[in-house]
């Protein structure tokens, strides 16, 4: 199971751009299913329904609490009492939380989380009351509150940032209060199924990347011939030799968002002076190698996802009138890291140069 769930967040925990913490957070669930009864009697051992509400907090990304509110009710013909038997149930409990998932897989948004509960109930039954055909109505058992024990665990499984589905199994162990029968100490075992609401993150602001600054390029002037003077006859003036034309050369760098491959609006303004360069400079070749960051995702995403982004920075310029035969594509996955901040390495690195 440990596996499974390992293999499961590995992949659900590949790029994902955030713009908020994912701990803490509040968090609200609705929930239904079967609760199994065992009182001492035993007249009424039988799955009923159930429902249940719960508010609590993930203070960290293991340790978390709640306060859970249930409700039962069911109705059963017992012909030993000649008549039909009825009982309410409610309880209220304080449980503590504990994400296993976050504990073995730490800072991932894990997709799916087991949690371990444990938790102290106060359970109050209704008298339970039971109808024949000669007494009328009879009542058994007391209205007093009664303390109890708790234990369990719930998968819950993220299915966007503020939702997810969850699915609960344990067992309520009810201390007796009194030496009735119907108040002996009693194993309630339930399993529930249900919707959680999660609120309350904190918000991250995404610090923009500084822009790669390329260290220049510098060519050594070409060196005058020596001419040796001639004593006879009075040499001719040697005509110095045209300078030699320098390569016109361009660089620039376009930052992409984690696990992204789509040109930002604020990196367009680059696209369009690359674009203007290349116009200038008809005999110019323009090299376009991809990149993407160490840290997050794996060799094979990264890989392709560096293809995409270069891909995409050349649709971009053929799209603004750069012929496709004088850009050259490269992509260098998370092998190669330009920057030596880790962001910054999502990027795709442009070179223009005339022949």
């Amino acid at each position: 199971m440990l596996a499974m769930v390992a293999m499961v967040n590995t992949v659900s925990a590949q790029e994902v751009e955030r713009d908020y913490q994912l701990y803490p957070y509040a968090f609200g669930s609705l929930q239904g299913g079967v609760l199994k009864t065992y009182t001492a009697p035993g007249i009424d051992r039988d799955f009923k329904p159930m429902g249940a509400v719960s508010l609590g907090y993930f203070f960290t990304q293991v340790f978390g609490t709640r306060l859970q509110f249930g409700a039962s009710q069911w109705k059963t013909n017992i012909a030993a009492l000649n008549g039909d038997y009825k009982n309410k149930y409610y309880d209220i409990g304080l449980d503590l939380m504990f994400n296993f998932s976050n504990l073995f897989f730490p800072n991932r948004n894990n997709l799916i989380n087991v949690i371990g509960i444990a938790g102290v109930p106060f359970e109050l039954a209704v008298p339970h009351t039971y109808v024949d055909n000669y007494k009328g109505s009879v009542t058994e058992g007391n209205k007093k509150w009664k303390k109890g024990w708790k234990g369990g665990g719930m998968i819950d499984i993220n299915i966007a940032k503020h939702f997810s589905i969850n699915l609960e199994g344990g067992t309520n162990y009810i201390m007796k209060r009194s030496d009735d029968d119907f108040d002996k100490g009693k194993w309630w075992p339930y399993a529930l199924a249900g919707i959680t609401y999660k609120f309350g993150h904190k918000k991250v602001k995404v610090a923009e990347p500084e822009p790669y600054v390329p260290v220049p390029q510098y060519v050594e002037e070409a060196s005058k011939p020596v001419v040796k003077e001639q004593p006879k006859p009075e040499p001719k003036p040697v005509p110095k030799p045209e300078p030699k034309k320098v390569p016109a050369k361009t660089t620039s760098n376009i930052f992409f968002p984690i696990n992204n491959s789509v040109i930002q609006a604020d990196q367009l303004s680059k696209i369009d002076e690359i674009a203007n360069w290349a116009k200038s400079h008809p005999e110019a070749s323009i090299e376009l190698t991809g990149y993407a960051d160490r840290e997050t995702g794996n060799e094979k995403i990264n890989q392709s996802l560096s293809e995409k982004r270069a891909a995409a920075v050349k649709a971009a310029l053929v799209g603004k009138g750069v012929a496709a035969s004088r850009i050259k594509t490269d992509a260098k996955g998370d092998k190669v890291q330009p920057f030596s901040v880790n962001d910054q390495n999502r990027a795709v690195i442009v070179l223009g140069e005339e022949k």
